[in-house]
């Protein structure tokens, strides 16, 4: 039997203040059995070096179907659990959250030349365009603004829908949709994915009939994707481009408004933003808990040995803030980053096969819009003490309300 869980990651405490949580998590029980964030219990991973390694085994799944142990049920009885209807049940088993090996390969193969490095530079003077039009609609606001709302939001759905190929009219129904998605309610999340798998059969047989230079005419024009397929890498990538996104944006914003040092040394010295926006997401970044995974065979990790069918849980916030691996965990160093040009181990982006496919955009994307967010404005600041603000899987929100002057 395994040992009883010595965390609760339920613990308002921990949701509450989920750095400080993950913090002493980390100093105290490295690798213990927790209650994991749906009530299951599992493991938890804390160190950078763990993490990393746990991430990296072919031995640990996404998928826990055929695997031994309680909760490694398959992923269509938990997507039936939550009220799934079963047609959409495909869509959801071809996503690139739910695969391993050569199937996720395969799918991650067909779009992964749309986010290389060349290809995502060129998207630079778009993506100013983009942020310059949102900063002048935020400088003629009157009072504060919601910085997450009015700003980081649309400026990460504006961008991906325009790589994918979403007609501008339609990115406020992905905008809504993202938004009932990152809820917990069936009744809402149930026709929502309906609606958003009939919007891309439509697109797709659409670039089907008339090709453009977008991905989605790209992704359709490969003969070794279903429709099927198809649907659910473009689902996948608006929803993981816009939604971390934007809140990647706000908390870097927020950490810099509270950090004038880091400020100013960027103002003085701007070819510094590149490494800025690495540190930032090693401090501040928007997902706290890696998707669970499952341990397809016995495995150790950090000496503590873990069953065939447990669920694994791997805590980046706490990997970024190791005081094993990071001369300074908790504070941002933009000199120290670019000093060690990004080889430094952070989990921010993930780590292994599932490491985040649209890095080189995130990177992109934000320093364009957190530069040009204070060059434009230097004295924004937040109105009050924001709050953290818990969602599903692992993320939180930071409802940033700030003064532009």
């Amino acid at each position: 039997m395994p040992p009883e869980p010595v965390v609760d990651l339920r613990d308002p405490a921990v949701l509450g203040d989920p750095m400080r949580g993950y913090d002493r998590i980390l100093a105290e029980s490295p690798v213990c059995r927790a209650r994991l964030p749906n009530g299951d219990e599992g493991w938890l991973i804390t160190r950078s070096d763990d993490v990393r390694a746990v991430l990296s085994d072919p031995a640990v799944r996404n998928d826990p179907t055929g695997l031994p142990g309680h909760g490694a049920q398959t992923q269509e009885q938990a997507f039936l659990a939550l009220g799934t209807p079963p047609e959409h049940l495909p869509y959801l088993r071809a996503s690139l959250l739910s695969l391993d090996g050569p199937e996720h390969a395969r799918l991650r193969r067909s779009i992964s030349h749309a986010f290389g490095a060349s290809r995502v530079a060129t998207l630079r003077p778009r993506v100013q365009e983009i942020v310059d039009v949102l900063l002048d609609g935020l400088g003629s606001a009157s009072g504060t603004v919601n910085l997450l709302d009015e700003y980081a939001y649309p400026l990460a759905m504006a961008v991906v829908c325009e790589l994918v190929g979403v007609p501008e009219a339609d990115w406020a129904d992905w905008w809504r949709w993202g938004k009932v998605l990152v809820g917990t309610d069936p009744a809402q999340i149930t026709p929502t994915l309906g609606e958003m798998f009939s919007f891309c059969h439509n697109l797709i047989d659409q670039r089907r009939a008339d090709p453009r230079d977008d991905l989605i005419s790209q992704v359709v024009a490969q003969d070794d994707l279903t429709d099927v397929d198809a649907v659910a890498v473009l689902v996948f990538l608006v929803l993981a481009g816009h939604e971390t996104m934007a809140h990647m944006l706000s908390n870097a914003a927020l950490a810099l408004m509270r950090d004038p040092a880091q400020r100013e040394l960027l103002r003085t010295e701007p070819e510094l933003w590149p490494a800025a926006v690495r540190e930032l997401v090693r401090t501040d970044g928007p997902v706290q808990l890696a998707r669970l995974r499952y341990a397809a065979t016995d495995i150790e990790v950090g000496g503590v040995r873990i069953g065939a069918g447990d669920a694994v849980q791997a805590v980046l916030g706490a990997a970024n803030r190791d005081p094993a691996r990071f001369a300074h965990p908790h504070d941002a160093d933009v000199r120290w980053q670019a000093q060690h040009g990004g080889r430094e181990g952070s989990v921010g982006f993930g780590w292994g096969p599932h490491f985040c496919l649209g890095v080189a955009l995130a990177k992109l994307e934000a320093e364009v819009a957190l530069r040009s967010l204070f060059d434009r404005f230097p004295a924004v600041s937040p109105v009050a003490e924001p709050a953290w603000v818990p969602l599903p899987r692992g993320r939180h929100r930071v409802n940033l309300d700030v003064r532009l002057r």
